[in-house]
């Protein structure tokens, strides 16, 4: 159950992304199917144009979604505003702040780790 909840949220937004996914194949395929009764033609699942159809309305969609949050993650990592709580800076600055007193008090960082409660603590 650890292993579960350490990556739920990948979990859930995997979940979420297949489930839209699937949601987006039904739509696709009622769609192609109305359209092949419109021009009298038989809708097969497993045709060669549905399945192209299928991939181009997919890739169109990632495009936009991966171009929107791409220029978001990268505009997020370069364009910060200095000391903001966003800004890594921020808590750099309060992190060597902290070590400076532990220092000062004779207490080493290891030993403030093994006390801290397990969510807290250094994974990496």
């Amino acid at each position: 159950m650890r292993w579960v909840r350490d990556r739920s949220l990948g979990i859930l937004f995997l979940g979420l992304f297949l489930l839209t996914w699937i949601a987006q194949l039904v739509v696709q395929w009622l769609q192609f199917s109305a359209d092949q009764r419109t021009h009298g033609e038989e809708a097969v699942f497993w045709s060669s144009d549905f399945w192209v159809d299928f991939g181009q309305a997919t890739f169109e969609n990632w495009q936009s979604e991966f171009l929107q949050l791409g220029s978001f993650v990268i505009a997020g990592a370069y364009l910060v505003y200095k000391g903001s709580s966003e800004s890594p800076d921020s808590s750099e600055r309060i992190e060597a702040k902290v070590d400076r007193l532990l220092a000062e008090r004779g207490i080493t960082v290891d030993d403030v780790e093994r006390e801290l409660p397990y969510k807290y603590r250094r994974t990496r």
